[in-house]
């Protein structure tokens, strides 16, 4: 059964995707701070990770990838990070380009609210490459 570990400072998004998730048969670990999140995947080896970009500080979400990257064994793992950054801010964060994908350490953006079946496809997606 394949791990996937949220981290996200929303606790109803977060129970919902939990709650979703666990019910297409993925083990699921969550987690509302950096250091939580980092603890955990430390521990159980996520084979995905969702995480949120804005926390604690506006970049925290970087910071945790940054670090996630360094975990040993996670350095492979697919990243997906979720943001409403794009409605909140103005700006356009992508990863279509290697040079993007190198500098946020994610491998794709997700626009907040991202609707559970988009999500359940993209996890599908970049598990099937794994």
């Amino acid at each position: 059964m394949p791990r996937i570990c949220i981290l996200d400072d929303d606790e109803d998004l977060l129970t919902s995707q939990k709650l979703f998730l666990e019910s297409k048969g993925y083990a699921v670990d969550s987690a509302t701070s950096m250091d939580e999140a980092l603890d955990l995947i430390r521990t159980n080896k996520p084979d995905l990770i969702l995480a949120d970009l804005m926390m604690e500080h506006h970049d925290t979400g970087f910071v945790f990838c940054k670090k996630a990257r360094e975990v040993d064994g996670l350095k492979d793992v697919p990243i997906l990070m979720q943001t409403s950054a794009s409605k909140q801010m103005g700006f356009t964060l992508k990863t279509t380009t290697e040079k993007a994908k190198e500098w946020t350490k994610v491998d794709e953006v997700l626009t907040k609210p991202v609707p559970l079946q988009h999500l359940l496809g993209k996890i599908e997606q970049y598990l099937a490459k794994r």
